[in-house]
């Protein structure tokens, strides 16, 4: 079991993108939802989560990503989702919750679409 995890952002075409890295989990939930609550506050128009280098997620990690778009919804704002691997999707797709959310392929999916 691999216990890296990592959250890193940038800025992309006025879109905040949030990239994880690792398992989401309720270890490392906290972290990612602190640093996503940050992007919010600071006015991002736009949050994108990078799920690509997920390995594993759980119903905690799933609650960050839903409480991350309720937020949005409620400000105004809009969030995605890049595709992550196929756990990540199984866990979307069972739930229920991939089809409340915009999942893509890559980030500049929604950047180029913006403009």
């Amino acid at each position: 079991m691999n216990s890296d995890f990592s959250v890193e952002q940038h800025n992309e075409g006025g879109a905040a993108v949030v990239a994880v890295a690792g398992e989401l989990d309720l270890r490392t939930s906290p972290e990612l939802e602190e640093r996503l609550n940050r992007e919010f506050a600071g006015g991002a128009e736009l949050v994108i989560l990078d799920l690509r280098q997920i390995e594993f997620m759980d119903s905690t990690g799933l609650r960050v990503v839903l409480s991350a778009h309720q937020r949005a919804h409620e400000t105004g704002r809009r969030f995605a989702l890049v595709r992550g691997a196929d756990q990540v999707e199984r866990v979307l797709t069972l739930t229920g919750v991939r089809d409340l959310l915009t999942v893509v392929d890559a980030p500049e999916e929604l950047l180029t679409a913006g403009e």
